[in-house]
């Protein structure tokens, strides 16, 4: 199930021209997003059990796949930079947001 505020997917188009999505998938969902203006992501985590973002995501599917790879990524207009870090710190060399 995905999060009550914003769906986000990212794909990432390895070497290999394979595809590896992530979601922000929630294990439990709410009908209407815990988090207020300006809190951060604590409550994806607590409330919602959300695993992690959709890039952490998506680069847990791609693993070694990742390196060399674009990341596309639809729902955001930005991403957190924990997030931007992991891709391409696993050697995404380019991050699109769609």
């Amino acid at each position: 199930m995905t999060c009550a505020k914003r769906i986000v997917t990212c794909t990432i188009i390895g070497l290999d021209n394979r595809k590896y999505v992530g979601r922000n998938d929630c294990a439990k969902p709410q009908t209407v997003c815990p988090r207020e203006k300006g809190e951060g992501y604590e409550k994806c985590k607590t409330i919602c059990q959300q695993e992690a973002h959709a890039e952490i995501m998506a680069l847990r599917v791609a693993g070694d796949n990742a390196k060399g790879g674009v990341a596309y990524i639809r729902g955001i207009t930005h991403t957190c930079r924990a997030c931007q870090e992991a891709l391409f710190g696993a050697g995404v060399k380019f991050l699109r947001i769609l």
